[in-house]
């Protein structure tokens, strides 16, 4: 499969693109973002398009570069930094640029679309009082109703290993059953379950919509 992810900038879309250029289920890697990402090792299957995020265009400029793939990935997701913005400036990122990209793929022609959330997210979550719960669950409802055919949402808990989680609320979130969602999972293998839903899913999902969370994540990775 050949693959197109949007945020590989990130703390996770970075390690989601290890993971991609890793596998063999990846026969190409495209990274689209407003600037190139120096971390990513040099191999032929990767390359890397730089855009003008920024344009009002942005969704056509991902349209031309998802042209020719068949799997699209949004890895976007601010993090701690979402604290300093307003529900604007965050809602400009996470709803209009994914979104954007979302859309973008499906003009494409791509159908089968992996996506970063948050842990309990759904449609609900736009009328939270929450800023940041609004914020992710407008974005979960846009790429929902961009109607994938495959759409499959990743809604990690404490992400350990992300330079984003402070070091000592993992030892007590560690203590949370993987089943209520909100304990914790390794960087490396959320980024590994993005892969393996590819590998052992994505063939066989009838659902237009599938879910996972931390104990599902896990359970993919370790079948």
């Amino acid at each position: 499969m050949k693959c197109i992810l949007f945020g590989g900038s990130g703390e996770v879309g970075g390690a989601v693109a290890r993971a991609m250029v890793e596998s063999d289920a990846c026969s190409g890697l495209t990274l689209l973002g407003r600037r190139t990402v120096d971390t990513m090792p040099d191999d032929p299957k990767l390359e890397q398009v730089v855009v003008d995020t920024g344009v009002e265009n942005f969704e056509e400029l991902a349209a031309e570069a998802a042209a020719g793939h068949d799997v699209g990935i949004s890895g976007v997701g601010i993090g701690s930094g979402s604290m300093k913005m307003s529900e604007e400036e965050l809602a400009a990122v996470e709803v209009g640029l994914v979104g954007g990209f979302a859309r973008g793929c499906k003009a494409a022609g791509i159908e089968i679309f992996e996506l970063l959330t948050a842990v309990g997210v759904k449609d609900s979550w736009v009328d939270s009082r929450i800023m940041a719960f609004r914020v992710i669950g407008r974005k979960h409802r846009t790429v929902v109703e961009v109607g994938f055919d495959k759409l499959a949402i990743f809604r990690p808990g404490m992400i350990v290993g992300n330079a984003h989680t402070p070091r000592w609320v993992t030892p007590f979130t560690g203590l949370i059953p993987d089943a209520l969602g909100w304990g914790n999972i390794q960087q490396e293998e959320l980024a590994q379950a993005f892969v393996e839903h590819l590998v052992k899913r994505a063939d066989t999902q009838r659902e237009p919509v599938v879910f996972y969370g931390n104990k599902e994540m896990k359970q993919l990775v370790r079948e």
